[in-house]
């Protein structure tokens, strides 16, 4: 039996402007919690509770016109036409790893995936041109760190798929740089993401990372990525040298300040 909806129109339109204020893109997820946040609900949604909010509120609201900023749900595979050839001479700067195909969406809508030089993919192997991609790349010798983003419920081991399974049989003797960005089984308190307060959210804990307001999580997953990305070389200021020294008490690009 699927429970009832206890979201109205009015908390679903807060929470649409709130979104659309702060994300380039959201799903309909995204908008089923933060609608629950701004109808005062701070219970775990239950079994069925989003697919009766997307069938019945939101299906009605869209009936009036769209809502800026949301997804369409897709029902087709991503990336099965080629990429363009020109892709051959290019590698990701790092390779995002998510549990589910409706995030490499979400992710890549938010433009991260262009200023970050981040390949975003997910184990059921989307975008399979971009998988493609990345496999051959491994085999052609190229290396990038690799982070997993997923829900407090996904106990998985993600080199056993591709592209990361190529990765593991291409090394010899390099470390792989890995970083595990998921959700711990007990959750994770929303606060602990960029641009949230305690103020706003308390110690609410989400464990499916839709729950989080998608800027926030994008921020959290790209800034933690791209700490294991060496800085470039070819960027650090140069060391003496007439008006173009950086002097003593300046800071190399990439390192961090002290404490």
């Amino acid at each position: 039996m699927v429970e009832p909806v206890p979201v109205g129109a009015k908390a679903l339109e807060a929470a649409a402007r709130a979104l659309s204020e702060s994300s380039r893109a959201f799903s309909a997820a995204n908008l089923f919690h933060e609608a629950r946040r701004r109808a005062g609900l701070a219970s775990r949604p239950g079994r069925g509770e989003l697919e009766a909010f997307v069938r019945g509120p939101l299906a009605a609201r869209l009936r009036r016109g769209p809502i800026l900023g949301l997804l369409p749900r897709r029902r087709h595979r991503l990336g099965s036409g080629r990429l363009p050839s020109e892709w051959a001479a290019y590698f990701p700067a790092a390779i995002l790893m998510v549990d589910r195909s409706e995030l490499v969406d979400l992710i890549v809508a938010s433009g991260v995936v262009v200023q970050g030089r981040i390949a975003v993919v997910s184990l059921q192997g989307e975008p399979a041109n971009v998988v493609r991609w990345l496999a051959e790349g491994f085999r052609a010798g190229h290396r990038a760190p690799v982070g997993f983003l997923h829900d407090a419920s996904t106990v998985v081991y993600p080199f056993a798929f591709e592209p990361l399974r190529t990765l593991v049989a291409a090394e010899l003797r390099v470390p792989i740089s890995y970083r595990d960005l998921g959700l711990h089984p007990r959750g994770l308190p929303l606060r602990a993401l960029p641009f949230l307060s305690k103020a706003a959210f308390g110690e609410r804990r989400f464990f499916e990372l839709e729950e989080a307001p998608p800027s926030a999580l994008v921020a959290h997953a790209a800034r933690s990525l791209l700490e294991l990305v060496p800085p470039d070389p070819m960027l650090l200021p140069l060391k003496g040298g007439a008006g173009g020294s950086s002097g003593g008490g300046g800071r190399r690009m990439g390192e961090r300040r002290a404490g």
